[in-house]
């Protein structure tokens, strides 16, 4: 077994020097030389794409990767091997574009010559932070080398964007196929780690529990799920139903990495590495190479069951962070399990529904009957103006133990925390009359829907169309050629077609 014989590296969004790799290309060839394993690291120069345009898109850069893959591997290409490719951040959505249009959309270019793809914070779903603004963002330490960021990407970055639903709805439906020696080994590694010397005191989404400061774990996390509700006709208008059953992404090897965060050369998952093997970062790298060891399925399963159990352990160990702060009292942060779900509404027409109340319900079917604090934060998509994502604690909606403080035996951080085992939602659209408008509706809550919406650590898309109600008086034959009386004043009726 060995690895790949060529890596190829793709730095994420807004960098504009190749030492935002640190010493990880240089550390992962002396681990793997200690191992007797060569690689060959070949950056791949993606340091010049000009993400900090507003005309180059996730688009256009897909297309530049294709290209610069053809014109500087095509040897490598034409000798069927296949490289390995490593990226940070807004580089996996770029990779996994590339795929999805060069080698999964394009039946005519053969076998992706990427075997193994490990995905280092990506902003697979988005970021919170990417509607903020391009001048807010582009003074955050914690995302940015001090450019002002390009509005292309900042919109492929929003949660629930146009374009980024279309590439993980084909990723959710299965459409990339399977991890397997013919296919792409994909693997994503994140941390949840705030790095507080990069915090952004006017931006609370850089020291939000459930993310490294930039990406939130669930946006990061392939192992996803798209449930599409439609509403009833006649007597079931008020109801939203299951459209066929709720579907779930291929299993992806996902893991979380102990004290890392986005970026940064203190905690930063990928430029905190030294070129030293006994230095920092010394749990990425062997990540890394365990997932580029991966030769085939059964190596993949095997590794993706560990990948879920040393998750397992570290979310439990990085449950309680105690920040020491001189002079003042040290301040303890809880870490609980996070979820992400995006709605996106639209009508039967296949129009976007921009005007409504989207709730949620708990038991008894009352907003007010849900646990105090699970809820974190709602953003509505700046440009999609029916996509709402909501930002779950996960372990405060299911239930909670009580937390001791590690620093004081018998005290407690926070008492146990009852959860609910129900789930529902409610939709209040506008217009609610009118000769076409659209009525209210809603999933009762049950234990089916908080199970289908929700999980830890990960995101689900939730489809939703909507009836749209068209009255009969729109439009209407009468008999005879002779003038009729003016319609100017008609009002909608009882009936409905459709």
């Amino acid at each position: 077994m060995a690895y790949p014989a060529t890596l190829v590296f793709v730095h994420g969004w807004s960098v504009t020097h190749t030492n935002t790799y640190g010493g990880l290309p240089q550390r992962l060839a002396a681990e793997s030389a200690a191992t007797g394993r060569k690689l060959k690291v070949r950056d791949l120069w993606l340091t010049k794409y000009v993400s900090f345009h507003d005309e180059v898109r996730v688009e256009d850069l897909a297309r530049a990767m294709e290209a610069a893959v053809r014109r500087e591997l095509a040897d490598l290409i034409a000798a069927g091997e296949r490289f390995a490719v490593i990226t940070h951040s807004t580089g996996g959505p770029i990779a996994r574009e590339w795929w999805w249009r060069h080698y999964v959309e394009d039946k005519t270019t053969g076998v992706c010559p990427m075997s193994h793809l490990v995905m280092l914070a990506p902003a697979n779903f988005g970021s919170a932070l990417a509607q903020l603004g391009k001048g807010r963002i582009s003074r955050m330490k914690s995302w940015t080398e001090g450019v002002e960021p390009g509005a292309g990407v900042l919109d492929w970055l929003e949660h629930g964007s146009h374009e980024s639903w279309r590439l993980n709805e084909a990723w959710i439906r299965g459409r990339f196929g399977k991890p397997s020696e013919k296919g792409v080994f994909s693997f994503v590694l994140t941390g949840q780690t705030i790095d507080r010397s990069l915090y952004d005191h006017l931006n609370a989404y850089t020291g939000e529990s459930g993310s490294d400061g930039v990406v939130r774990v669930p946006a990061a996390n392939l192992n996803a799920s798209m449930i599409r509700l439609e509403q009833g006709a006649g007597a079931e208008a008020g109801a939203l139903l299951p459209a066929g059953k709720a579907l779930h992404a291929p299993a992806t090897a996902f893991r979380i990495m102990t004290g890392r965060s986005h970026s940064g050369t203190d905690k930063g998952i990928m430029n905190a590495v030294e070129p030293d093997p006994n230095g920092e970062g010394i749990e990425v790298t062997r990540a890394i190479l365990r997932c580029l060891a991966v030769a085939d399925s059964k190596d993949y399963d095997k590794l993706g069951a560990a990948f879920a159990k040393e998750t397992e352990r570290i979310q439990a160990e990085e449950k309680v962070e105690i920040q020491v702060i001189p002079i003042l009292p040290d301040r303890a942060f809880i870490h609980d399990r996070t979820s992400l779900v995006i709605f996106r509404l639209k009508d039967s027409e296949g129009y976007p529904l921009h005007d409504f109340d989207l709730e949620l319900t708990g038991l008894q079917d009352d907003p007010d009957l849900l646990p105090e604090g699970f809820f974190n934060d709602r953003q509505r998509n700046q440009r999609s103006k029916n996509v709402l994502t909501f930002f779950f604690n996960y372990d405060l909606m299911v239930g909670s133990d009580a937390i001791p403080d590690p620093r004081e035996k018998g005290r407690v951080l926070r008492p146990s925390r009852l959860g609910v085992d129900r789930l529902g939602l409610r939709i209040t659209p506008r217009p609610s009359a009118g000769f076409v408008h659209y009525q209210a509706c809603s999933v009762a809550a049950d234990p089916a829907t908080l199970r289908a919406f929700i999980q830890p650590n990960q995101a689900t898309l939730v489809d939703i169309v909507l009836r749209r109600m068209v009255h009969r008086e729109v439009f209407e034959l009468e008999r005879g050629d002779a003038p009729r009386a003016s319609f100017k004043k008609v009002k909608p009726g009882g009936e409905l077609i459709g």
